[in-house]
């Protein structure tokens, strides 16, 4: 019984010890020291028109109502193969759509590429 009380008091010290340790944390702001007044995606768009954006947009609700149409089907067809053909079709979809990601991406690259190495050359 006294190996009990020395033990519940050992626990009661601790855990006290270990709130006021908590309670003295003070997270670090990771915005400290930052412009937050700036958008967030300010070089993402690397220029694009209202129009570009909105034509980007429809493209990409279009590739997403598409897939989730596709996953509806799979999860309600019953007969297995008809189930696998519906998962190739809605694979090969995704497929695409990353393919066109990686085209986008890399001649995003390459514009923004040259045009570092324009402003580069017109510093020296």
């Amino acid at each position: 019984m006294q190996h009990l009380s020395k033990s519940i008091v050992v626990l009661l010290l601790t855990a006290t010890a270990s709130l006021s340790v908590c309670a003295q944390y003070k997270p670090m702001n990771i915005n400290a020291g930052k412009d937050t007044d700036k958008p967030m995606n300010k070089g993402m768009d690397m220029g694009m028109s209202e129009e570009m954006k909105d034509m980007q947009a429809q493209v990409i609700q279009k590739y997403l109502l598409q897939r989730d149409e596709l996953s509806d089907q799979i999860r309600d067809e019953q007969d297995a193969a008809k189930k696998q053909a519906l998962m190739a079709e809605q694979l090969q979809l995704i497929k695409e759509h990353e393919e066109l990601k990686r085209t986008m991406k890399k001649k995003m690259m390459e514009k923004h590429h040259q045009k570092m190495m324009g402003n580069k050359s017109m510093k020296m």
